[in-house]
């Protein structure tokens, strides 16, 4: 049976004479031969009755319990826990109010007696809005469907500007998969026009080195009439200025060097010269003898 505490506390016979004892109030909710459990405050614990010293049994409250202050630590009871706070005089609890209040730091919040403090902190709270508030924030609502508007129309007009990009680039592509999937494409190729009267074809071969073939077919009856003389085709490195007609006069159509036929052909007025010969001659253009050719025209007609 637990000893009940005399005006003095003795020193346990099982403890060093120089064991620091500390005081709490608490209730006690079980009894045993060798321990009670306490309440104290938040604390609820067995404590050994060979270390403590009470008065008191099993449903006590407010029991004022003595013990060491090793095992205080160890159950987290510290000297004057769970004491009720003294009486203080009303009128000397107004004059020490208003002391407080002179003397209490701005900012600082009342702490009671038997209360804690731990911290400051930041918390996450739900709260009713005010009047101000509500109307706060409907200003910025119509000004955020503003905005939003704003950004509607712009991206409107962004999407009308990418499609039309996007329907050029559709179309190009089909043009090039047309002419990938046919295998032909229409050129502009700058071309020599020849009057092949063994073959009685106008033939048409590309004006730049290796002068290959790029179109014929048949001549009319008008292109089948042989020219007074036959040309060749100009020097790539240009001509001679002996041989540049003067800009200034028009070349008739029975001047040297004039073919009608061809100029009708090709719009243009071929540079007259005295007719060709072996040294005119070039070997990757098409060059027909006079005569043959007249003869076979005349075969043709």
């Amino acid at each position: 049976m637990a000893r009940r505490k005399k005006e003095k506390a003795p020193v346990q016979a099982d403890l060093p004479e120089n064991t620091v004892f500390i005081t709490v109030t608490a209730d006690i909710l079980q009894e045993t031969d060798a321990a009670i459990l306490i309440r104290c405050g938040e604390v609820e614990d067995w404590l050994p009755l060979s270390q403590i010293e009470f008065t008191g049994t099993k449903g006590d409250t407010g029991v004022v319990i003595n013990l060491p202050e090793w095992l205080g630590d160890e159950k987290g009871l510290t000297d004057g826990m769970g004491a009720a706070p003294a009486p203080v005089d009303a009128e000397h609890d107004d004059a020490s109010g208003e002391d407080d209040a002179a003397t209490e730091e701005p900012g600082a919040s009342a702490v009671a007696n038997d209360q804690n403090w731990l911290r400051q902190e930041t918390i996450t709270v739900t709260q009713e809005l005010t009047q101000a508030e509500k109307a706060e924030y409907a200003d910025e609502m119509a000004r955020l469907d503003d905005e939003i508007e704003e950004l509607e129309t712009e991206r409107d007009r962004v999407s009308k500007a990418l499609k039309k990009q996007i329907d050029a680039k559709e179309d190009e592509r089909r043009a090039l998969s047309k002419v990938v999937r046919e295998g032909t494409e229409t050129r502009e190729i700058f071309c020599d026009l020849v009057a092949d009267y063994n073959t009685c074809e106008m033939v048409w071969t590309d004006a730049h080195p290796p002068h290959e073939e790029v179109r014929r077919r048949k001549m009319t009856a008008e292109e089948r009439q042989l020219p007074l003389t036959m040309n060749t085709r100009p020097d790539p490195t240009g001509q001679s200025a002996d041989h540049e007609p003067d800009s200034g006069e028009e070349q008739p159509d029975d001047a040297p060097g004039f073919d009608a036929h061809d100029a009708e052909a090709t719009g243009d007025d071929a540079p007259g010269d005295d007719g060709p010969d072996d040294s005119d001659l070039d070997p990757d253009y098409p060059h027909i003898p006079p005569m043959a050719a007249h003869a076979e025209a005349e075969a043709v007609q």
